[in-house]
């Protein structure tokens, strides 16, 4: 049974991918800026907004099948793309070539390819990003949908699910056979996306998108995500200094004092944070970074450096290679540190030219958003949701798989990129001011 609902939900979202861009009619909305007039999504932004709203739909036994079918798309959609190149993509794209030369020499050339493809994905949807926002309309209709979306998931398969309907929680996640995928990735994903309510909320001054924002932030505290939490703080700080420059100090101080109280005052997020090698109760333990809850991950970090790292610390082992040894010799088949995985497989080059990818994007945000285009909205909020969702993503790549579920996660704050740099193209024909 499991494998059927699996395989019909599967075939109704690939016939609805299709049919988005098969379809002669754009689908018709309510105008988000209140106008009453016909508004109609174009198709870039129809897809955008359905693969956010399937991001969370794992498919089960069919979830390779799903990768294929987005990456496959979206390759075609290249030929109809306007394909944006800047310093930012420059960045990327020489990681990206430094992971391909990677597959010269590595051993595992089919593990090497999938993360090339989880790789690739994110410069897609960057593309994505930039061709289906076309002005103020689209950009808001982004926003309120995809904040929709992200309520709903946090109320079906996030925390409030499994605190308060644990049967439905289990039915979709579990006994569907893996239909949907949740909790680290599911805090991942409303780590990427957190910037939306914040966003929507700037522009709108509406007090509901802050609950919006408390709702997604209570799911992974329910869930006790560390991950999430910390990338959801990082996201709020670099998201606020971006914005307000100096005036960002509550944006600072607030996260750190959740983060604090979380620790403090909600026994699952004590619990699971901090170990104590003496097995006595944790509320007696002493808080301190030696007692830090790892639940092992240090010994599959240590194993794979050891034997990918030291003996090739500038190029690595070749793509794929510690993805591979990780899954058959370890009971956690998976390695809970990207920076791990990059180190590994692609050595200090390939981590350096990641790094450097980051650096230039805060670089560029910065200038465009408080000197080159300071005195446009549109810029300077989309270049804070950038680095926001980029910032709180690198957090949890520290210790999660982000790109092994880059669909849930790690494509997001490409996809902000792209927005980003739509705007400053925009700005070149008119003013978009929200705020």
């Amino acid at each position: 049974m499991a494998f059927l609902i699996n395989l019909i939900v599967g075939i109704i979202l690939f016939f609805y991918g299709v049919k988005i861009y098969t379809s002669y009619n754009l689908r018709p909305v309510s105008n988000p800026c209140g106008t009453g007039e016909n508004y109609y999504l174009n198709k870039h932004l129809h897809f955008l907004l359905f693969s956010i709203a399937t991001s969370m739909v794992f498919l089960g036994p069919f979830s390779l099948v799903k990768y294929v079918f987005w990456f496959a798309i979206l390759v075609i959609l290249i030929f109809f793309f306007r394909l944006k190149f800047d310093i930012i993509v420059g960045s990327y794209i020489l990681f990206l070539l430094w992971a391909l030369f990677s597959m010269s020499y590595t051993s595992e050339l089919y593990q090497g390819t999938m993360l090339l493809i989880k790789y690739a994905l994110p410069m897609l949807y960057l593309w994505l990003g930039y061709n289906a926002i076309n002005g103020k309309e689209d950009f808001i209709i982004f926003l309120k949908k995809s904040n929709i979306i992200l309520i709903l998931y946090a109320l079906f398969i996030g925390g409030f699910a499994y605190k308060v309907f644990p049967f439905l929680y289990s039915l979709l996640l579990f006994k569907s056979g893996g239909l949907f995928i949740a909790y680290a990735s599911l805090a991942d994903f409303f780590t990427a996306l957190f910037v939306i309510p914040l966003t929507l909320y700037v522009i709108t001054k509406r007090s509901k998108y802050l609950y919006a924002a408390l709702w997604l932030l209570l799911s992974t505290v329910l869930e006790v995500v560390r991950t999430g939490l910390g990338g959801i703080a990082l996201s709020i700080m670099f998201f606020g200094f971006i914005f307000y420059k100096w005036r960002a100090v509550p944006f600072v101080v607030f996260p750190v004092i959740l983060f604090v109280i979380a620790i403090l005052f909600i026994p699952d997020v004590r619990e699971k944070m901090f170990v104590d090698d003496s097995n006595t109760a944790i509320a007696q333990t002493s808080l301190t970074f030696d007692n830090i809850q790892s639940n092992g991950r240090e010994l599959i970090w240590e194993k794979n450096i050891e034997k990918f790292y030291k003996p090739n610390p500038l190029i690595g082992a070749g793509l794929g290679t510690s993805v591979s040894y990780t899954k058959d010799n370890f009971a956690v088949h998976l390695i809970h540190s990207d920076y791990v995985q990059i180190l590994c497989d692609m050595g200090s080059i390939g981590l350096s030219f990641f790094c450097l990818f980051f650096i230039i994007l805060v670089c560029k945000v910065v200038y465009c958003c408080w000197f080159g285009y300071n005195k446009d909205d549109f810029v300077r909020l989309s270049g804070a949701m950038a680095v926001g969702s980029c910032a709180g993503v690198l957090f949890s790549m520290a210790f999660d798989n982000v790109v092994s579920y880059s669909q849930q996660c790690f494509v997001f704050p490409f996809l902000f990129i792209g927005i980003f740099l739509k705007a400053i193209d925009l700005c070149k024909d008119y003013n978009n001011r929200f705020v």
